[in-house]
């Protein structure tokens, strides 16, 4: 199994994992390939890679073409040799993901998270449904090889803790150890990351971005969450008072009071919550909407009819929607701006069920950043992997902290 050359902290420990992790992360390179990319003789890379090979964690996964002579062999890694647990916990449901080392998706879980989420209960069910899923794949615990957490911040990722993420719908959630309390569980390798970051991973690793070096991601639903990776690198806070606020980058100075008590900031603009107050308050003042035949009390209105007017063509809707995503495009194009980003990852509930929101953000953003830009390309979509990048991109996280040494 892969945790016994994890295990090794001799040279030749060192470049088998050296070797390993550039197979991992690079699937069908050849022997010269890998070589050249350890910075070894091919007689040395050859007797690694047949041990590997020999202890099944790599295998041969076809021939590259020729340059003439003998076809080289493609190597891969073994997939199910061992599994990683990514988990996504966010203010409206967790995910638990058990995954293959090549990050396939073997087992998901999702549940809600409402007013009795406290920590405790989320908790154990991550942990029952860490053991089911183990289970019902008839592996062993000793399969597992890590598992990667992701949440909503602020977040101490030193100490493993989840300090107090706002908006949570349950209470409890200060200051929970949730690292300690897996890996005395598990006995095994646990990290905590903010979900943007680790959605930006998955993005990067399998989905959308992988040839891209500089990426702007934004996760847009009841608050805003953003990654940023500049030069291949993933620019992560030291601070514990949370990741990058773009949701508190100021586009109105003069504007609606946000939840930080400061004026005019995103939040306050381009977020479920304040999508459902201005829709509220434009029903309150008479507006004609067909909400007003769907919604009893402008106090149960919800995200969904918002979604459903929408698509049914309610001018209210409309009119609401296009007015948030013009403050939502102008702090999109002051990030452009600062970072010129190669692509521009827009996700969350807003941005995928609103289309008229996401098509209104990006037509205004490339306005503005293109007056000082013209040439500048950047390209826009909503990521390959859904809502799952969350959770694959905590197990990418886990699986690569064996690895930081040959990086």
């Amino acid at each position: 199994m892969l945790k016994r050359i994890l295990s090794l902290s001799t040279q030749k420990g060192d470049n088998l994992k050296s070797v390993y992790y550039i197979v991992a992360n690079e699937s069908g390179l050849t022997r010269t390939e890998i070589a050249e990319r350890a910075g070894l003789r091919l007689s040395t890379c050859f007797r690694l890679t047949d041990e590997l090979l020999e202890s099944g964690l790599i295998y041969e996964s076809g021939e590259a073409e020729s340059r003439g002579g003998r076809k080289a062999i493609k190597l891969a890694i073994s997939p199910k040799v061992n599994y990683l647990v990514g988990i996504d916990i966010s203010r409206t449901y967790t995910k638990v993901l058990l995954l293959e080392l090549n990050l396939t998706i073997a087992e998901e879980k999702s549940f809600v998270m409402n007013e009795t989420s406290t920590p405790d209960v989320i908790i154990q069910k991550i942990i029952f449904t860490i053991y089911s899923m183990l289970k019902k794949q008839k592996l062993d615990v000793n399969s597992l090889l890590g598992i990667g957490v992701s949440a909503i911040g602020p977040l101490d990722t030193v100490k493993g803790m989840i300090i107090n993420p706002q908006q949570f719908p349950a209470s409890g959630w200060t200051d929970v150890p949730i690292v300690k309390l897996l890996k005395e569980e598990f006995a095994s390798q646990v990290i905590l990351d903010y979900g943007e970051n680790t959605a930006l991973k998955a993005e990067n690793r399998l989905g959308i971005a992988r040839s891209d070096r500089t990426v702007i991601h934004i996760n847009k639903g009841i608050g805003i969450r953003l990654g940023l990776m500049i030069n291949g690198e993933i620019i992560r806070s030291e601070s514990k008072a949370g990741a990058f606020g773009q949701g508190h980058m100021v586009v109105d100075i003069h504007g609606r009071k946000c939840t930080c008590g400061n004026y005019g900031c995103m939040c306050a603009y381009s977020t479920i919550p304040a999508l459902i107050k201005e829709v509220q308050f434009q029903l309150k003042r008479g507006a004609n909407s067909l909400l007003q035949n769907r919604v009893e009390e402008c106090s149960a209105l919800t995200f969904s009819d918002i979604v459903r007017g929408l698509e049914e063509g309610d001018q209210l809707c409309k009119e609401v929607v296009r007015n948030a995503a013009y403050f939502s495009a102008a702090g999109l194009a002051n990030l452009i701006t600062i970072f010129q980003p190669s692509r521009v990852i827009l996700s969350g509930p807003i941005y995928r069920k609103l289309d008229l929101f996401y098509k209104v953000s990006v037509e205004k953003a490339k306005e503005r950043y293109s007056k000082l830009f013209p040439h500048l390309d950047v390209t826009f979509s909503q990521g390959a992997l859904g809502e799952d990048a969350t959770a694959i991109g905590s197990g990418s996280v886990v699986f690569e902290s064996f690895f930081d040494k040959y990086k």
